[in-house]
């Protein structure tokens, strides 16, 4: 009986929303339907806050919430995603944004709020949609269906509207009405029974939420599908059928909801701007585009693209025939247009490809379609960015060489090589290794942009020299300078330190992957080698010849002179000369004659001195 209740009382939902719908309602509080032999804690009598009307605009804030119980059969999917598929490609081009949410008896977000402006964004939508599958087919117990967390995953104050889609009768509430092993309730929550009261406490427990998206500003449009109870819809949106709730079967459903996602885009005119990125294929909304259009027989109108690259104009034809209009691009400088298939722009009517023709004017930015008033028309222009790219370098005022006590100064420059301006560039110099052999000379960083007086930057934080995050125009230059200096005792030290950058897109140099560079080597510490002393020449002194002396003799006996005899000096070898050469003696040869004359000098003294001696007697 519970299978059968689970299975009944739950279906997949699918609906596909996307601008805005709706008109105003009236505010009336629905008594809520009661729960006689109820015990739970969720009142019987919730009220009903007024259901709020939707900007009257094309390009809302719309969140799709869909029905996955078991009750939504494999054909029921289909239907579901093929339904919500059309209404998705009608709003394609617009500013619309749609996120997508579904619930059994839990909920979950599928998709946050995306953008219909682009095709990319309108694909994603669609295949979060067509990803949808019922969760109750891996466990019967997760098919249940909870219409309060069904709304309070949708958050508040984001959404113009919700489009809630179901073919249910509410069975669960709260956020986790299973027991802990996950095959039946416990109690908090609701029975999965759609009997003895157990629909009317679930729903009691829904209106709150729906309440507070409300009081939030954001309108419930609430769609039923086979055989969905109008009264307990209405509850949680409004009183107003077909304004706040509606009530369908599967082969109106496309239909029902291409209504209402298309109610505030009918008869416009919606141009979507991209621009694709200068070294890849991806897009991103182009803010600030100016376009001027103008149909046969009306007056121009200028158009400026909002911060979703989206600009629109209402189609206010007194019939339905096609009327030509014309839109023309103001190009701006560095930017091209990318042709698709060789059409300057891409362009349908409610979702349909529409023949495109270009104009051929000067630049070749414009192009001409055939538009229907009650109809949506939108176009997308999409244009290539100019080069965007900018460099870093890194030196030192040495020639790769410093001494202690010397103070290195750095330099730092990123320019701007591209065609348009680089945001958010920042320096990362680190100064770690330079730091173990040097002094970072207090507040002696400076940056200066564009030839500017340069502006203090923060010391370096542990070793970590930090600057920017700046803007570079086209052609600039920025220029980051700070010193050191080199310890007193830093011989034979290394000095390198590394610095990266960042900004918008990376540097052609100087990456995290291979950072600049700079080194700077200190010498080794100069040996000292002690001066030769001189050893001082002794110079003998001459010695004194000793005076002659008398040898005392026996009385009566003459004295004898003794007269002292200089040793004569050793002889020196010299190379006999060769025969037949007139040379004088040298060597022993010499001396003999010497000796001769010094004893015939004394034999004459000792005669002298005898001769002398007789005289006195």
């Amino acid at each position: 009986m519970m299978r059968r209740n689970l299975w009944r009382g739950h279906k997949v939902a699918g609906v596909v929303a996307a601008v805005a719908v709706a008109g105003t309602m009236a505010a009336s509080a629905l008594p809520a339907i009661a729960s006689p032999d109820s015990s739970s804690v969720v009142s019987a009598a919730a009220s009903v806050s007024p259901n709020p009307a939707l900007p009257q605009k094309c390009g809302l804030n719309l969140a799709l919430v869909f029905d996955l119980s078991n009750s939504m059969s494999d054909s029921d999917v289909s239907t579901v995603k093929s339904a919500s598929a059309e209404a998705v490609a009608a709003l394609s081009g617009t500013g619309t944004t749609m996120g997508v949410y579904s619930f059994a008896t839990f909920a979950k977000q599928e998709l946050t709020a995306t953008s219909l402006a682009s095709e990319q964004g309108a694909a994603s939508v669609v295949s979060s949609i067509n990803a949808l599958t019922r969760p109750g087919d891996a466990n019967t117990w997760h098919g249940g269906t909870n219409w309060q967390q069904g709304l309070k995953i949708v958050p508040e104050d984001t959404y113009d509207g919700v489009i809630f889609f179901t073919d249910g009768v509410p069975t669960f509430y709260g956020a986790n009405p299973l027991n802990q092993s996950g095959n039946g309730t416990n109690g908090t929550g609701g029975t999965g029974n759609d009997s003895a009261g157990n629909p009317a406490e679930s729903l009691n427990a829904a209106i709150p939420e729906a309440n507070v998206l409300k009081d939030s500003g954001t309108r419930i449009i609430g769609v039923g599908v086979r055989g969905a109870d109008a009264d307990r819809l209405s509850q949680i949106t409004g009183p107003v059928p077909d304004s706040d709730f509606y009530t369908t079967n599967y082969d109106q459903l496309a239909a029902t909801l291409k209504d209402i996602a298309t109610a505030g885009c009918t008869g416009t005119l919606n141009i979507n701007k991209s621009v694709e990125a200068h070294d890849s294929t991806a897009t991103t909304p182009g803010e600030g585009w100016v376009f001027d259009a103008f149909a046969d027989g009306s007056e121009t109108k200028t158009l400026t693209t909002n911060v979703n690259g989206q600009a629109g104009m209402s189609l206010n034809f007194p019939a339905q025939e096609p009327v030509t209009v014309t839109i023309k691009e103001r190009q701006q400088d560095g930017y091209t247009v990318v042709q698709k298939s060789g059409y300057n722009a891409v362009c349908t009517r409610d979702g349909q490809p529409l023949e495109v023709v270009n104009t051929g004017d000067a630049g070749n930015v414009g192009f001409a379609i055939t538009a229907t008033a009650g109809s949506i028309t939108s176009c997308t222009v999409t244009n290539k960015a100019p080069v965007k790219s900018w460099t870093m370098e890194k030196s030192s005022d040495t020639d790769g060489t410093v001494n202690p006590g010397e103070t290195i100064t750095y330099s730092v420059t990123a320019s701007n090589t591209g065609e348009q301006a680089v945001d958010g560039i920042s320096f990362r110099d680190d100064l770690t290794a330079v730091l173990e052999h040097a002094t970072y000379v207090t507040g002696s960083a400076t940056l200066a942009i564009g030839g500017a007086a340069g502006t203090a930057v923060s010391d370096p934080l542990a070793g970590i020299l930090s600057a920017g995050p700046l803007t570079l125009a086209k052609g600039q230059s920025a220029l980051l300078t700070y010193q050191v200096k080199v310890n007193g005792d830093a011989f034979n030290a290394t000095l390198i330190n590394a610095v990266t950058g960042t900004g918008e897109v990376p540097p052609s140099a100087c990456v995290q992957e291979l950072p600049c560079t700079t080194t700077d080597i200190v010498p080794p510490q100069p040996t000292v080698t002690p001066e030769p002393t001189e050893t001082p020449t002794v110079t003998p002194e001459p010695a004194e010849t000793p005076s002659p002396s008398v040898i005392p003799s026996a009385p009566g006996t003459p004295k004898a002179l003794v007269v002292p005899v200089t040793p004569a000096a050793p002889s020196t070898s010299i190379a006999p000369a060769s025969a037949g050469d007139d040379l004088a003696y040298t060597g022993s040869s010499a001396a003999l004659p010497a000796v001769l004359g010094g004893l015939l000098l004394i034999g004459g003294l000792l005669l002298l001195a005898l001769r002398r001696t007789r005289r006195a007697h």
